[in-house]
């Protein structure tokens, strides 16, 4: 078990763990100044070797060893005459943002390591006449690992120089100047990891960065295996990152303000998926949770409309509704602004204000889909192609309205078989005993009238259809496609307008179209600027 202090309150607190400790935390909150200060002022800066985010990655071609302890000092001090004292010097005094150009430094240590160990083994063998084992240095160690992760490669150690060739391939070499940036980040954070002190703690900034992600991960949990006497200790905001350590301790690292750290260790929560969670602690902005998925174009135009929010989509409403909750019940998070923004899709106005009560807001429409077929989007998309805003909507409309007119009985028993669910929904689950249970279950059916329901949907519909009410259409009909079926209408290639219509909202025509939709979000138009 190995423990790492850390500031907090104006104290030192140290935390215990078996071997990776990971920091999220949005920009500005002093990650890298916390791990400067790991490394140059805790009580544990003996142990530690810290590698930054800044670094140069110049690569030398050839090498001249130095004795093993100069090259070691050079490497972790910045001067063979320095000190642990002196790490500072190492970072010209600025070891928050100084850019570190060590790789020469690096390779004279695994050259000089890789002399010194051979040069053991030399006198070793001309003393004995017994067989001896020929060491594995630093650089076997780093060429195993490197090739490991890069299977396509080998590396070539020779005399004083690093090569690369093609695996089996070794007419095809190359200079270790001419390494691929990835292929110098892997060896250069291999190379540092086993340069650090034995029992030691390495501190990482951006542990993801320059790594493809597909590497990112398997290459962490290869060096914390070949250096499994050393705490790890990554700081990142990559979420992708941190959801994939997911063995490591959390800690959420909240802000600083110049001298002191605000963190948290990050409490598992069964309803709350952990991946989530550090998305979350990971942004500064207020959060949204909207239905739907990445990429997809209501998701897309949520961004470009709400660019102070984090949108994060959540599949269905009632993953939305339960992850707000969720959110809204836990104790850590309580702090944080949190808000649902679903569909309409059939709820009645006591449902909507129950769900207003717990920060989930409903959308005026009855599929976000239908944003894309208001009449204030329609006129911005025809203006913009230099058509007849008044004529398109016109004929959009009318088509609009006769899809609905064949769907009416679909829809009129979609929309009464939802409030019927809803009403079921209310039976008291506190009754006790079967008579009881059974009675409240035949009054709660009983006093649920279908034909009245019915009737009153119907009657609806049928105002709608004969008033011409398009914004009240739109409410209340249930077609996720329309918005595609209309795109050739306006003159647009088959169900192309979702994407014109994202296209202009990142465009010149945000405003406008900001503007033409905020009283759709109906009470959330509140947080729309």
């Amino acid at each position: 078990m190995n423990s790492l202090t850390l500031p907090k309150n104006g104290k030192n607190t140290s935390i215990e763990n078996s071997q990776s400790i990971l920091f999220i935390g949005a920009n500005g909150s002093g990650k890298t100044r916390l791990g400067a200060w790991i490394e140059i002022d805790s009580p544990q800066k003996n142990l530690v070797h810290r590698i930054s985010a800044q670094k140069s990655l110049m690569l030398p071609d050839s090498i001249t060893p130095q004795s093993i302890e100069q090259a070691k000092k050079n490497l972790l001090f910045g001067s063979p005459a320095w000190s642990v004292n002196e790490k500072k010097s190492k970072w010209n005094q600025k070891p928050a943002t100084e850019m570190l150009n060590d790789y020469q430094k690096l390779m004279v240590y695994l050259f000089s390591d890789e002399t010194e160990e051979n040069a053991k083994f030399k006198r070793s063998c001309k003393l004995s006449e017994n067989r001896i084992e020929p060491p594995i240095t630093k650089l076997d160690q780093a060429k195993e690992l490197w090739e490991n992760i890069l299977p396509h490669r080998e590396l070539v150690i020779g005399g004083l120089r690093l090569q690369t060739c093609i695996k089996e391939r070794p007419d095809h070499i190359y200079n270790s100047s001419e390494m691929s940036d990835g292929e110098r980040v892997i060896f250069y954070l291999i190379g540092q990891c086993l340069a650090a002190p034995q029992n030691g703690i390495i501190v990482i900034d951006e542990p993801e960065l320059h790594l493809h992600k597909s590497i990112q991960v398997p290459l962490w949990d290869k060096i914390e295996k070949l250096r499994d006497d050393c705490l790890f200790v990554y700081l990142t905001h990559d979420v992708d990152f941190v959801a994939a350590k997911g063995a490591s301790q959390k800690i959420w690292l909240k802000s600083f303000d110049g001298s002191q750290w605000d963190w948290e260790i990050i409490d598992k929560d069964e309803n709350l998926p952990e991946e989530l969670l550090v998305e979350i602690l990971g942004s500064r902005k207020p959060i949204v949770f909207v239905e739907g998925e990445n990429n997809s174009y209501d998701v897309s135009l949520y961004r470009s409309l709400l660019p102070s929010f984090l949108i994060i989509p959540r599949g269905s409403c009632t993953q939305v509704i339960q992850t707000v909750k969720a959110l809204k019940a836990n104790k850590q998070m309580h702090h944080l602004d949190v808000y649902g923004l679903i569909d309409r899709d059939r709820r009645n106005e006591t449902e909507i204000n129950n769900l207003e009560e717990n920060s989930i807001y409903v959308l005026k429409v009855a599929e976000v889909e239908n944003l894309f077929c208001t009449k204030e989007i329609l006129e911005i998309v025809s203006e913009r192609l230099g058509r007849n805003p008044e004529e398109d909507f016109n004929i959009i409309s009318n088509f609009i309205f006769k899809k609905l007119q064949k769907e009416l009985d679909g829809q009129i028993s979609l929309q009464v078989s939802n409030e019927v669910k809803y009403q079921l929904n209310n039976f008291d689950v506190n009754q006790k005993g079967e008579h009881n249970i059974n009675e409240a279950l035949n009054n709660l059916v009983s006093e649920i009238k279908v034909d009245e329901i019915y009737s009153e949907t119907r009657d609806l519909f049928t105002t709608i259809i004969n008033n011409k009410d398009y914004e009240k259409l739109l409410s209340i009909y249930n077609r996720k496609s329309l918005s595609s079926q209309i795109s050739e209408a306006l003159g647009l290639a088959k169900k192309s307008l979702p994407e014109t219509i994202v296209r202009l909202a990142k465009g010149e025509s945000n405003i406008d179209i900001k503007m033409g939709l905020k009283p759709y979000f109906g009470k959330f138009q509140k947080f729309i600027k």
